[in-house]
């Protein structure tokens, strides 16, 4: 299994890093969210959007959902197959949502959602676990391999899931609540329960990349902060 960081962004611009989406390759590709820059990030990398086997979407926030219809109207004008969306609940409702504010493309893009929590893209085991966020939000694990964490605050279930690898958010520096996402103090509260052996962190805010060797050291764990294009194999 191999894992590429496509977009570890947030919605403000900063060193020109693209918004959430991670490209998970083995016998399928699959693009855990899609936000904005995920296209071009794709193109780098030489794969095409027909390419794409399935998306899991972690939310339905536009810097984890923004190329998601740039992806299937890509798929529709380069005669691609359909494409299998993973999501939670109320994706469905969204999607036709955006078929309403783009009527033209109505019969036009080819895709099947689906909400459930477990499920199999190929012969790979997906599982889902609930997060912590301002709207119904989830996070994924491949194989008992990785997970990847989407928005949240940190949380014992999410922590203690089995699993080699963990791709979590750190969206806040030190000092400001954790609510609906996650801060130094508050990851560092819940390691004692990683099972994982190392941890990328992504979806950082400009402020807290400024904080990035301080909160490196603080955590005194083996984390990596992600950039974009960075890769590791599973």
């Amino acid at each position: 299994m191999k894992i590429t960081f496509l977009g570890t962004g947030v919605s403000v611009p900063f060193e020109k890093r693209a918004q959430s989406s991670i490209l998970v390759e083995s016998e399928a590709r699959i693009l855990v969210d899609v936000g904005p820059g995920a296209l071009l990030r794709l193109e780098e990398l030489g794969v095409e959007p027909t390419q794409i086997d399935a998306v899991c979407l972690t939310h339905n926030h536009l810097d984890h959902n923004g190329d998601l219809l740039n992806l299937l109207k890509a798929r529709w004008l380069m005669d691609g197959d359909e494409l299998e969306i993973y999501a939670p609940k109320g994706t469905k409702n969204f999607l036709e949502s955006m078929l309403n504010a783009y009527p033209y493309l109505r019969g036009k893009l080819r895709f099947r959602t689906n909400e459930e929590s477990v499920f199999k893209i190929g012969d790979m085991k997906v599982s889902t676990i609930p997060t912590i966020h301002s709207i119904e939000s989830r996070a994924y694990i491949f194989e008992n391999a990785l997970a990847i964490s989407g928005d949240t605050r940190a949380f014992p279930e999410l922590m203690s899931v089995d699993c080699e690898i963990m791709v979590h958010e750190l969206s806040l520096p030190f000092g400001f609540k954790a609510d609906f996402h996650t801060t130094p103090e508050n990851l560092k509260d819940c390691l004692n329960y990683c099972r994982a052996k190392k941890i990328y962190l992504t979806h950082l805010y400009p402020m807290t990349l400024a904080q990035k060797d301080k909160i490196l050291e603080f955590l005194d764990f083996e984390a990596i902060v992600a950039e974009d294009l960075m890769s590791f194999e599973l």
